[in-house]
This record gives C-alpha cells, structure tokens and sequence, in this order.
C-alpha cells in the first residue's frame, strides 16, 4: 500500500516530472497530429483522441485515485 507521503514524494522525484514531461510533450504532438489530420480518417481520430485522453489520465492522478494507508 502506498502512503500519502509516498505519493508526493513520488510525484515531486525528479524521474517522475520528467516522465510527466514527456507525457505532457506527447500530448503536444498528438493535438498537432490530429490538428492536422482531422476528418479524414475517424479511426485514426478516435485513437489520438484516446491517447490524448490516457495520457491526461496519467498527469491528473491523485492520491484519491489509489488505495493508500494515511
């Protein structure tokens, strides 16, 4: 189980802001993908916004969002 302290210390590591970087990075790249490809293929469309989707999913995890021993 993780404590709450465990989870801040997780989140601010140095490691996990660049991991969180890059996540933030690649939702950059698949707005502009899909920016610029919008419309012309729905299947493509759909799995970059699901990306999109999944990587914010990641970046607004919380301490709510786990079992954890206060």
């Amino acid at each position: 189980m993780i404590t709450k302290s465990d989870f801040i210390d997780w989140k601010t590591h140095p490691v996990t802001k660049e991991v969180f970087s890059s996540i933030t990075e690649r939702i950059y790249l698949l707005q502009e993908e899909l920016g610029g490809s919008a419309g012309q293929d729905a299947y493509e469309d759909a799995k970059r916004v699901g990306a999109i989707r999944q990587c914010r999913d990641i970046l607004d995890m919380s301490i709510d969002d786990l079992e954890v021993v206060v």
